[in-house]
């Protein structure tokens, strides 16, 4: 690679740098946001059971209970969803710009090993052959990792899918034989 190829992609690597950290602010900036508003929501939930105890309503305090834990299911499973979307976001722009970084790099290396063949001694294409070799091995396995890391989400996410919808399957029986027994 040329001096002034070096220069235009460092140059590049700092803006792309400098890009991603103002992604993750946000994506840190959006999730703060959806953390606030559950505590939000927890503060009022316990400001009401306060008021149910202190008139010593019980049934009511009850009735809060459970309606607090069905919101807070709901609300889960939607922030799981618009946290995955975030962060699904985020780790495909970074990986798309670490293997556009990692494809320069062979390139380079590449470069470098057309100029080494010339002055190597015998042999030295043997050499070449084998480093190429070794850096589309490098690049393949960057690529499969990136597969074996998004299969891994979507099972854990599926797993969760799973978690929450057997939860409320447990639970709307056991309120169908409660108003059964009254």
């Amino acid at each position: 690679m040329k001096k002034i190829d070096m220069h235009e992609w460092n140059k590049q690597k700092v803006e792309e740098l400098f890009s991603l950290s103002h992604q993750l602010l946000d994506t840190a900036k959006q999730l703060g946001e959806y953390h606030a508003e559950e505590l939000r929501i927890h503060m009022t939930h316990a400001m009401d059971l306060a008021k149910s105890a202190a008139q010593n309503d019980l049934k009511k305090l009850e009735e809060l209970q459970k309606s607090a834990a069905v919101e807070a299911r709901e609300r889960m499973v939607v922030y799981h969803k618009k946290a995955k979307i975030l962060l699904n976001n985020l780790s495909n722009d970074v990986a798309e710009k670490a293997e556009k970084h990692l494809d320069k790099a062979r390139d380079s290396l590449s470069d470098w090993l057309d100029d080494a063949e010339q002055k190597m001694p015998v042999g030295g294409d043997k050499l070449a052959k084998v480093v190429r070799d070794i850096s589309d091995a490098g690049s393949k396995a960057f690529k499969e990792g990136r597969k074996l890391v998004n299969n891994a989400i979507d099972s854990a996410d599926r797993a969760i899918h799973q978690v929450t919808e057997a939860d409320v399957a447990v639970e709307k029986p056991a309120a169908k034989r409660a108003s059964a027994k009254k």
